[in-house]
């Protein structure tokens, strides 16, 4: 008993420490391995060109999302210049409802009676839920080339309380910033 504890803990140590690893960013790894945000000393944001910003809150967020971006970039030593910046920030934002489900299972979901003395039961996902979930991607690109030096892309679920939404930014920019210190 004692060894089957043992061999469940080090399984859950050794998912966790997979799955942290891997981290929630999307980064080519391959095709930016090269970057290196030292080479630049400016920047400033694209305009944002939004057909439909949904919710009232949008720009505020928007806002908070930029001043976010430039805390971090100016820990880093670069200066936020509107006139002939080094490097361009471009960000992609969308928001989807996405459903929450759970699978069946016979602890909780008994067994379905069809008449004449049958009952059937079967493994399927059953609705909970619904939720917002929020997708960032960033591109840093270099104006010269006039392409991307770098593309971060990080999914997060959106929180119901508005006053939730700066800590669940300030957490998304954070990830995004490891990823691209690498």
């Amino acid at each position: 008993m004692k060894t089957l504890r043992i061999i469940v803990s080090l399984c859950a140590s050794a998912l966790i420490f997979a799955c942290s690893s891997s981290g929630p960013v999307v980064v080519n790894e391959d095709l930016y391995a090269d970057f290196d945000l030292s080479s630049y000393q400016t920047f400033d944001f694209h305009d944002i060109d939004a057909e439909n910003r949904g919710k009232e809150e949008f720009q505020a967020n928007m806002d908070y999302l930029q001043e976010a971006i430039v805390k971090k970039l100016t820990e880093r030593g670069l200066t936020q210049s509107s006139s002939n910046p080094d490097l361009t920030i471009n960000l992609g934002l969308t928001v989807e409802e996405k459903v929450q489900t759970r699978e069946t299972n016979l602890a909780t979901d008994p067994f379905m009676y069809t008449g004449q003395r049958n009952y059937t039961w079967q493994v399927q996902d059953v609705p909970v839920g619904t939720y917002e979930e929020g997708t960032l991607v960033m591109h840093l690109i270099d104006p010269d080339q006039k392409e991307a030096v770098w593309i971060g892309t990080i999914a997060r679920a959106l929180p119901n309380k508005v006053k939730n939404t700066p800590a669940t930014i300030d957490n998304a920019v954070d990830l995004l910033f490891k990823q691209l210190d690498k």
